[in-house]
């Protein structure tokens, strides 16, 4: 394990065999990063498998070319002009930014340097209190969790700023200090670039909340009002966004949708029928509290509980468990296991000139590790885009819309929600796509039991809302049903996608 707490001679450089101490507490975590970022290349298709993706990137195309937000869906027939909160808004710009400068690879090299980045800081902040292994431990075990939810979409852009926020508040917390308004930024971009930005103020509050309750008698009033102010000047930080207050009103209009966050797999429960990567977590948490003697402080382990009601609510809360949960236990675990964090060496030791700036020293050596990392990522992104990465055929319908153009089919089409990102990037105006919070959950409901062949009230829904071609999985109930309905006939099919057109127009 690499000692932190070592000094280096005032001498000692890179250039003469030997590291400083800048360098020292970031191998560890750099080392993490670039192999969280080599694993996410290596799974390029994987973080392309959500057609979401695609309809980020039209979003962001229409920012763009409007200078606008679409606060008004301009994508769909169903719901053409309805009110809609584009809460992830600048995240799409980024992403389409990305796509027309540098095609599907620079999504993906950019997607995979998020993740490295959120767990590189993860890595850095867990080795505050546990040192280099444990918290490269701790950041695959979070890995671990996360990784079935990272997809190019705009809640992986974000991770590094809920891992700076959550490790900053929770390191004041611990430190027995209010946090500094340095993360108000950190705040206002978050805010705009994807809605979980409510999770790390929930717990700021929860982390205030802990602070005033076990504050002494004579300083608790100063907690009240450090804590009162930070969490009041970083709600209104949130509010510096287009969309207002609707960004939190928007999570409580979602939670109530109960149809939508049953139906929609990232928004199902943990199934442990097949195997969870939770399972794991739930495994050492009873080992470390019945076998080793491991103990968290009650309101760590209130919020904990929280967190974990969260993952086996929602699977994709998952990375919530990981993240957060790592950085609450982190400080209370090292005291039982190593006893208490060695004492911080002086400018000296750490190979800084007394007097000089500590920044100064390391300012080189940062540059230099950035260009290095935009290199990378500028080389990743030309390489992938050269093999011609795109998404699979089964989030990219792109023969069988091809076939329906080559058809003549034009009017309403009927479609799968897993095919609404495609049509949108085709300029195809869709029945649904992923925006559950414009459909509603009575449209999801009821889209979901006509094409379940459920209540027979698909051919109330065609002629309602005169569908005159489809587009749906093989799998889907609703193909074998469009096989056999009188006025309807199939024009094309492949492993991926099923075509059906109505024969006679529409009364």
């Amino acid at each position: 394990m690499l000692s932190t707490g070592a000094s280096v001679p005032r001498s000692a450089t890179l250039f003469d065999g030997r590291v400083s101490r800048p360098s020292r507490l970031w191998l560890v975590p750099l080392l993490v990063g670039l192999g969280t970022y080599a694993v996410a290349v290596g799974a390029a298709v994987n973080l392309l498998n959500d057609g979401d993706t695609l309809s980020h990137i039209v979003t962001g195309r229409w920012i763009i070319a409007h200078r606008a937000i679409p606060f008004q869906d301009p994508f769909s027939y169903t719901f053409r002009g309805g009110t809609w909160v584009p809460h992830e808004w600048l995240a799409e710009v980024v992403f389409a930014a990305l796509y027309d400068w540098l095609g599907w690879g620079g999504v993906i090299a950019a997607t995979a340097l998020a993740i490295a980045a959120a767990f590189a800081l993860l890595t850095r902040a867990l080795q505050t209190s546990l040192g280099p292994r444990r918290a490269a431990i701790g950041a695959a075990l979070a890995f671990f969790l996360t990784e079935p939810h990272l997809l190019a979409r705009p809640h992986v852009l974000a991770l590094p700023l809920l891992v700076i926020w959550m490790a900053a508040v929770i390191r004041a917390r611990d430190e027995g200090r209010a946090p500094s308004f340095v993360l108000l930024p950190v705040m206002i971009l978050w805010c705009n670039l994807h809605g979980g930005f409510v999770v790390g103020l929930l717990f700021a509050g929860l982390l205030a909340a802990e602070a005033v309750l076990e504050a002494p008698a004579a300083s608790r009033w100063r907690a009240v009002r450090g804590w009162s102010v930070f969490l009041s000047l970083a709600a209104l930080a949130a509010l510096a966004s287009p969309n207002g207050i609707d960004l939190f009103t928007l999570p409580l209009r979602m939670l109530r949708m109960s149809f939508a966050t049953s139906a929609l797999s990232e928004w199902s429960a943990a199934d442990f029928q097949n195997f969870q990567p939770l399972e794991i977590w739930i495994v050492l948490a009873i080992l470390g509290g019945l076998s080793l003697g491991l103990r968290l402080p009650w309101t760590r382990t209130a919020m904990l509980l929280l967190l974990l009601h969260l993952a086996l609510t929602h699977v994709r809360n998952a990375e919530l468990l990981g993240i957060i949960g790592s950085l609450l236990i982190a400080a209370p675990l090292a005291a039982q296991l190593r006893g208490p964090a060695p004492a911080r060496p002086s400018p000296a030791a750490s190979g800084v000139p007394s007097g000089a700036p500590r920044g100064l020293a390391a300012a080189p050596l940062a540059a230099a590790v950035t260009i290095v990392i935009a290199l990378a990522v500028l080389s990743t992104a030309l390489a992938l885009d050269r093999r011609g990465l795109r998404p699979r055929a089964d989030v990219m319908p792109v023969a069988a819309v091809d076939a329906a153009r080559a058809a003549g089919l034009e009017g309403p089409v009927l479609n799968s929600n897993r095919f609404g990102g495609y049509l949108m990037f085709v300029g195809i105006p869709t029945f649904i796509d992923g925006r559950a919070d414009l459909y509603g959950d009575q449209f999801l409901a009821r889209d979901a039991a006509a094409t379940a062949g459920i209540g027979g009230g698909l051919p109330e829904l065609l002629d309602h809302y005169a569908i005159a071609w489809t587009l749906f999985e093989p799998s889907s109930p609703v193909v074998s049903f469009f096989d056999h309905l009188p006025g309807w006939e199939r024009v094309y099919a492949d492993a991926y996608a099923v075509v059906h057109r109505r024969r006679m127009p529409v009364s």
